[in-house]
């Protein structure tokens, strides 16, 4: 008796998924120009494609650095180590820097072995800030002006900032500057970077950070808190970081 539709469903899912289907003659007809197991690898070949095509829109740098032998082989990994559990493929690349951390040879966290790993954490981070819920929406606190000169001009009194969901902060072992500002797939250099990756007017761009801005932004909490600018050096600066998404005031 052939199995129901449900049960042939279930079996055809996990073959695709595994790759593999030891008993396909029991639920797949073959012929003379292709076997039951070749029918069913055109199908698991397809998805795995699928798959690989996904994460190289995602992680277009990386792609691009590692060229496409290379990436292919990171992606067919990772698919095999974290196979695709959701019901959306933005959920799927979301582990793909840590695996890439996680496989790479042994070595210090300046090898080359360690650079696509952190650009994919550069790209994921990106990924992340575009959903997140920004400050796009939020009154003004000086409405009738244009963004950036009603930031400055509010500067001139004590406010509340915190750090919005749409920022997040990066401390990578290499410096993609020329990368991020280039859009070029060239080689980072062998120096710390501090980053933040922010949305302002639903545009997400990367911005490079002195370390005290660094660690006064990790200090913001995700809600208004009271953080006056009481430093010179932080006071010229709030304006850029206000106009860009790295604060918000109130």
């Amino acid at each position: 008796m052939p199995p129901d539709l449900a049960t042939l469903q279930d079996w055809m899912q996990d073959a695709i998924l595994a790759a593999s289907a030891p008993d396909a003659r029991a639920h797949v007809h073959g012929d003379n120009r292709l076997t039951a197991e070749d029918r069913v690898a055109i199908y698991a070949s397809g998805y795995r494609q699928r798959l690989i095509e996904c994460l190289e829109s995602e992680y277009p740098l990386l792609s691009a650095l590692a060229g496409p032998t290379a990436f292919a082989l990171f992606a067919q990994g990772y698919i095999a180590a974290h196979p695709s559990r959701s019901y959306t493929l933005y959920e799927f690349g979301a582990g793909f820097a840590d695996w890439l951390e996680a496989s790479r040879p042994p070595g210090g966290a300046q090898d080359v072995g360690a650079i696509p790993a952190a650009l994919a954490r550069i790209e994921r981070t990106k990924a992340e800030v575009h959903r997140a819920r920004g400050i796009e929406r939020a009154a003004h606190p000086l409405p009738g002006l244009e963004p950036a000169i009603a930031d400055i001009l509010a500067l001139a009194t004590p406010r509340r900032w915190w750090r919005p969901d749409s920022v997040r902060l990066l401390a990578l072992p290499f410096d993609f500057s020329e990368m991020l500002a280039t859009g070029e797939p060239v080689p980072p250099r062998s120096e710390a970077m501090l980053l933040a990756v922010a949305r302002a007017h639903y545009r997400v761009a990367c911005y490079p950070l002195e370390p005290w801005q660094f660690d006064w932004l990790s200090t913001l909490p995700g809600d208004p808190a009271q953080a006056v600018a009481g430093e010179a050096r932080l006071a010229g600066w709030l304006p850029f970081a206000a106009a860009h998404g790295l604060v918000a005031g109130a």
